[in-house]
C-alpha cells in the first residue's frame, strides 16, 4: 500500500489516494480492498485515472469475482431519464435499500465509478447496520429479533416482485448480524412504488411507529456516511452490511454513475 495514502472516514469508511501521477485503479489488488472494507465497510478511491469505456470497469470488476447480471448488462448506468419509469432514473431522493434484494442472489460488493458528478445534491448516503445493532436499546431489539418484512414492487425496471426477508440477518461472509431493510415508497411521491408488511410486531406497537423509529435510527449521524461525488471517484462497498440510498440534486444536473456487482 506504498503508493496509496489511506486516511480514514467518520463514522466509517476510509479513502484511497495515491501518491503519485496516472496510477490506476487496476494497481490495487482487490484483495487489498476487501481487507480494508472488511474494517471500514465502504472504501473511495479518488484521484486514480478514470476508465473511459465501460468494458475497463468491467473488466477490473470481474478480478473480484463473479458479477451479477442483469438485464442491461454488467453495468448499471444511474443517471436521469427522459422518461423514466422508476424513482432511481430521476432526479428525486432515492430512499434506504439493499441492491439485489429481488435478485436471485444479493451480491456481496458494489463497484460505482462516477463520471460525471452533480453541481448540488446527489450525495450516496450509506449505513453502516452494525453500528445500529451496536447502539439498540434491549427493548428495541428483542423486537426487531421476531420480524420479517414483505415488499411488494411492481417490475417497472430491472427489479421488483414480493419477497420476505426477516429485518436481522447473518452477513453470509463474516457471520456479523446486520440489518436487511428498505424503506416504504409512498406512490403519491415515488414512481414505482414500495410497499412493506411487517410481520411480528407486538401488538401496542403499530407499524408506523416501527418506520418512524427505524428510519431515525438509520439515519442517526453516529451510523451514516454521506459521499459527495467528484468526477472521476471509485467506490467499493460491503453491500452485504449497509444500506444505501441518494439525497434529491437539481433536476437537469449532470449526474451520472455506473455500478458493477460482485457476487
Amino acid at each position: 500500500m506504498s503508493s496509496f495514502s489511506v486516511t480514514p472516514g467518520k463514522p466509517f469508511g476510509t479513502m484511497l489516494e495515491p501518491v503519485g501521477p496516472n496510477l490506476e485503479l487496476g494497481q490495487v489488488a482487490p484483495d487489498q480492498l476487501r481487507e480494508l472494507i472488511r474494517e471500514h465497510r465502504i472504501v473511495v478511491l479518488r484521484g486514480f485515472r478514470s476508465f473511459a469505456q465501460k468494458e475497463e470497469l468491467v473488466e477490473y470488476a470481474r478480478r473480484w469475482g463473479p458479477l451479477l447480471s442483469w438485464n442491461f448488462g454488467d453495468v448499471l448506468d444511474l443517471e436521469i431519464h427522459e422518461d423514466p419509469k422508476d424513482y432511481v432514473f430521476t432526479a428525486g431522493p432515492v430512499p434506504y435499500h439493499w441492491d439485489g434484494a429481488f435478485a436471485a442472489q444479493v451480491p456481496t460488493h458494489q463497484i460505482f465509478q462516477c463520471v460525471k458528478a452533480p453541481v448540488a445534491g446527489g450525495r450516496t448516503v450509506f449505513c453502516d447496520t452494525g453500528l445500529v445493532l451496536d447502539g439498540l436499546p434491549a427493548a428495541t431489539r428483542q423486537i426487531w429479533d421476531g420480524l420479517t418484512i414483505t415488499y411488494r414492487k411492481e417490475k417497472t425496471a430491472h427489479y421488483g416482485g414480493n419477497i420476505s426477508a426477516d429485518l436481522i440477518q447473518r452477513h453470509p461472509h463474516t457471520g456479523e448480524q446486520v440489518v436487511r431493510y428498505a424503506e416504504p415508497l409512498d406512490p403519491a411521491k415515488f414512481l414505482s412504488p414500495l410497499f412493506l408488511d411487517v410481520a411480528g410486531l407486538p401488538e401496542d406497537v403499530a407499524a408506523e411507529a416501527f418506520f418512524a423509529d427505524i428510519e431515525e435510527r438509520l439515519y442517526a449521524p453516529e451510523v451514516t456516511y454521506y459521499h459527495e461525488w467528484q468526477d472521476g471517484d471509485y467506490v467499493v462497498t460491503d453491500n452485504h452490511a449497509l444500506l444505501h440510498g441518494r439525497t434529491a440534486f437539481t433536476a437537469g444536473s449532470a449526474r451520472h454513475l455506473r455500478r458493477v456487482h460482485v457476487l
